[in-house]
């Protein structure tokens, strides 16, 4: 009966040992899967900040040239207006001396009439 208690209880404590020595190496194990998992997370977001940065850049960029694309076509528009503009100063600045001279020609008419008319009745 000793005997059996003897063993029984070497078993147990074998068992027990075991169970023991396998917690300690599967915790410090875990400890270290963890720190590779944070490790691995934190080269993760870095990559993605770096990925998200070049992807901004991108944006940034793409919008530079747009913007500059943008105004250089307002630019040629106002350019064209501008000649367009300074195209119809010049017709009705002809129009206007067209105009002055036959005013001028209207009023010579006019005093000729006038002369006429003063003529015949006097």
């Amino acid at each position: 009966m000793d005997n059996i208690l003897v063993y029984i209880s070497s078993i147990l404590t074998a068992i027990g040992g075991t169970g023991y020595f396998t917690f300690l190496f599967a915790k410090s194990k875990y400890k270290v899967e963890v720190l590779q998992a944070q490790e691995n997370a934190e080269s993760t977001a870095i990559d993605n900040d770096i990925k998200l940065s070049g992807h901004y850049k991108e944006i940034l960029d793409d919008l530079k040239n747009r913007y500059e694309t943008r105004y250089k076509e307002f630019e040629d528009l106002m350019n064209r207006k501008i000649l367009q503009l300074e195209e119809e100063l010049k017709l009705k600045d002809r129009k206007i001396k067209l105009q002055q001279q036959e005013i001028i020609e209207l009023k010579r008419e006019n005093r000729t009439l006038r002369k006429h008319a003063i003529n015949r009745t006097s």
